[in-house]
């Protein structure tokens, strides 16, 4: 499941969807399906088939491929840019949403390799993050995080299961 975006700045909420409207997904979807060919439904799936989007960053000329993410793999990156800060005795949890949104950009994207050697040369970068810091504006990154999450089954209302 691809698409392609016209301009990263013509992206709409409907853009990406999980084919919740395809007729071919409904009729795959029996709402009266047994236990056990539910799980034998599970156990037939790929669970690498995740979709995929090309996002064309316009000002760099550049196609960025990004997958969905499973929700184990979400909740790594949001780990991993969550910090514990305490004030008056209160515990409290602040998410570093910029180093969130390039977590999950580097997790997610097939193609380009942000870590690819030239590009940790041309930019003198120690990580794909940092290559991401100096190549992407805020925005970009932004958007590119948006539409990870987007792919990973995040932003779906209610509205669009019960159509089902």
């Amino acid at each position: 499941m691809e698409k392609n975006l016209l301009n990263n700045a013509e992206i709409e909420e409907n853009t990406v969807e999980q084919n919740f409207e395809d007729e071919e997904v409904k009729e795959k979807i029996n709402k009266d399906m047994s236990e056990s060919d539910i799980i034998t439904a599970l156990l037939n799936s790929n669970a690498d088939d995740k979709p995929t989007m090309i996002v064309p960053l316009k000002r760099l000329g550049i196609p960025v491929t990004l997958k969905a993410l499973t929700g184990k793999q979400v909740s790594r990156v949001r780990e991993r840019n969550t910090r514990t800060i305490e004030k008056r005795n209160k515990t409290e949890k602040v998410l570093n949403s910029e180093g969130f949104n390039m977590g999950l950009i580097i997790a997610s994207t097939v193609k380009p390799n942000w870590s690819a050697p030239e590009l940790l040369n041309k930019f003198r970068a120690s990580s794909g993050e940092e290559v991401l810091k100096r190549i992407l504006l805020g925005g970009e990154i932004s958007l590119l995080g948006d539409v990870v999450l987007e792919l990973s089954g995040y932003n779906i209302s209610i509205d669009d299961i019960k159509n089902l």
